[in-house]
């Protein structure tokens, strides 16, 4: 398998679970009427999924002081960048989808 097609299946999968997890958040909306617990399974699931926020920044962190302290000439180019930045959201989103639902079924 080259790395297109490994790209092309996470930005599809990505692409999926977003608009599922929209779609599922509209859904239990309408039944908890957004009530305060619903309010309380959202907050929980954000906390869960900014935590993925702070691997991102500690990872960028991570790279740049090996960049830094070492010779090494790395160029990405603003299409793989890109990329990476959409994968990075499907994931967020996918994590976001499995608190909630995980949540939902806690409280």
């Amino acid at each position: 398998m080259n790395e297109k097609t490994i790209l092309s299946i996470f930005l599809i999968s990505g692409t999926a679970i977003t608009l599922f997890l929209y779609i599922w958040k509209a859904k239990k909306e309408i039944v908890y009427r957004r009530d305060e617990r619903w309010q309380l399974i959202q907050n929980k699931a954000n906390n869960a999924a900014n935590y993925s926020n702070y691997i991102l920044i500690l990872l960028l962190a991570l790279g740049e002081a090996i960049t830094l302290f070492q010779d090494i000439q790395i160029t990405f180019t603003l299409d793989r960048a890109l990329t990476y930045g959409v994968i990075f959201i499907g994931l967020r989103n996918a994590i976001e989808l499995f608190a909630l639902r995980y949540f939902d079924k806690q409280m």
